[in-house]
């Protein structure tokens, strides 16, 4: 049914209420951590009623868990202009400074991510489930990529995509916790530029 003064549909209003939630989530859960934080306080950053985020998501954990399944989704919307048509190694290089660079600009996502995977420990157990998930296609994006470009000649051919895929994984994810818990001892631009060195280095057939 569509409202004849806002001239949306109601599935367009719950969308646009459901994304003005998550982003307040994603903002107050990178300040404060998912503990501290209540559905009030969601509320309260979006600018609803305190009774919407139930309405729509039900629970704090839905929300949560809504919310890691869209950061993985803007991780792949951030990540394509940067890969463009690219494949192998320049895509996976592409995408690794687009995961460092979110550390160095006011983009909550990835830091709200950086939190909740801190707090994973004590979480609920749907709740790491979904984490290991959005960890699990990140680490799957790599592998592609490594696996393409071992076949575009791009990579070593000794390279084991999997193993490799959790080492990068690891290496981007270690220099985001420690922005995390210290800003000022990163410097985001000359990290992410030694990381894409070495990577290269590394990985690269002819290297």
């Amino acid at each position: 049914m569509r409202n004849v003064r806002s001239g949306r549909t109601q599935a367009e209003r719950r969308a646009i209420s459901e994304r003005r939630l998550l982003d307040a989530a994603a903002k107050v859960i990178a300040e404060r951590g998912t503990t501290g934080v209540s559905f009030a306080d969601i509320a309260r950053e979006a600018g609803c009623s305190h009774g919407l985020p139930g309405y729509l998501f039900g629970s704090k954990t839905d929300l949560l868990l809504a919310l890691v399944d869209d950061v993985l989704k803007e991780f792949r919307v951030l990540a394509g202009p940067a890969v463009g048509a690219e494949r192998g190694l320049p895509a996976l290089l592409g995408m690794m400074r687009v995961f460092l660079d979110t550390l160095d600009r006011p983009y909550p996502y990835m830091r709200a991510i950086y939190v909740m995977v801190g707090e994973a420990a004590g979480a609920p157990p749907e709740l790491q489930q979904a984490l290991n998930v959005h960890q699990g296609a990140v680490r799957q994006m790599i592998v592609d990529e490594l696996v393409e470009g071992v076949e575009l000649g791009q990579v070593r051919p000794d390279v084991d995509p999997v193993a490799q895929a959790v080492v990068i994984f690891g290496i981007v994810r270690g220099v985001g916790l420690q922005s995390l818990m210290d800003p000022a001892s990163v410097d985001v631009e000359a990290v992410t530029a030694e990381v894409l060195t070495s990577l290269t280095r590394a990985l690269a057939a002819d290297g």
